[in-house]
C-alpha cells in the first residue's frame, strides 16, 4: 500500500467520524426539543395537566432569530446564544405596560426562575425594551438580563428577511417561551394584579417542568 492509499484512507476515515460526530450532536440537543415540541402540538400531555400558557397555531409560529436583540453596550445577542437551551423572552411597551407593570411582571419571571431550583440552568430569562429606553434604570431589578430592539406599534420588529419566512412583529407584552431550536411557540399575558403574580409563577413553572420532562424522552 502506497503513501496516497494510505491518504485516502485516512480521509474516509475522518469523515466517518465527523458524520457520527454530527449525528451524536443532532441526538443529543435536536432530538430531545423536537419531542417536547412534538408533544405539545400533537397534544400528548392532554389528560390530568394541560399547558397553562397560550400555544401559538403551528403556521404562526417565528423564529427568534427573526428579530435582532442588542445589549446595553449594542454588541448583537447572536442566534447561537439562543440555541441548545430554553429561552423567556418578554418584549415590554412602556406606552401600555408601566413601571409598576414591569416590576411586577419582572418579578414574577424571576421568582419563576428561581423557583426551577437546579433546573433553571436550563432556560434563560430575558427582558426586551424598546431601543434608548432607560425605564430599567429606575427599578431595583435594573440587573435582570435585559436587551434591546427596535419596535412598531405592535412589538418587536421583524428584521426584514426573516428565518421562519413570516415577516410578522412579535406583539408585546407577553412572556414568551422558545425552544432550544429558537421556534417562538408559546405565550403568556402579562400579570396585570399582583394577587395573580403567584399563581402566573406557579403555571410558568408547572409547564416549563413538564417540557423538561419529555426533553429527556429523546
Amino acid at each position: 500500500m502506497d503513501f496516497e492509499e494510505l491518504k485516502d484512507n485516512s480521509a474516509e476515515i475522518n469523515r466517518r467520524k465527523n458524520r457520527q460526530t454530527l449525528l451524536a450532536l443532532f441526538a443529543l440537543f435536536v432530538v430531545p426539543v423536537a419531542v417536547a415540541y412534538l408533544a405539545y402540538f400533537n397534544g400528548w400531555f392532554a389528560g390530568a395537566t394541560k399547558n397553562f400558557g397560550e400555544l401559538i397555531a403551528e403556521e404562526n409560529v417565528v423564529d427568534i432569530e427573526d428579530y435582532e436583540f442588542k445589549r446595553q453596550d449594542g454588541s448583537v445577542i447572536t442566534g447561537m446564544e439562543f440555541e441548545t437551551i430554553y429561552w423567556w423572552v418578554m418584549p415590554i411597551d412602556e406606552r401600555t405596560c408601566d413601571l409598576t407593570c414591569m416590576e411586577l411582571n419582572l418579578y414574577v419571571l424571576n421568582q419563576t426562575y428561581i423557583g426551577l431550583g437546579k433546573e433553571r440552568t436550563r432556560i434563560n430569562p430575558l427582558l426586551v425594551l424598546p431601543e434608548n429606553s432607560n425605564i430599567l434604570e429606575q427599578t431595583k431589578l435594573k440587573e435582570f438580563p435585559h436587551g434591546f430592539s427596535q419596535f412598531s406599534q405592535i412589538g418587536v420588529k421583524a428584521l426584514p428577511n426573516t428565518r421562519s419566512g413570516l415577516n410578522q412583529d412579535l406583539p408585546s407584552n407577553y412572556i414568551y417561551l422558545v425552544d432550544p431550536l429558537g421556534n417562538i411557540f408559546m405565550r403568556y399575558p402579562l400579570v396585570r394584579d399582583k394577587e395573580k403574580g403567584y399563581e402566573k409563577s406557579k403555571d410558568l413553572r408547572s409547564d416549563i417542568k413538564r417540557l423538561f420532562k419529555f426533553s429527556r424522552l429523546g
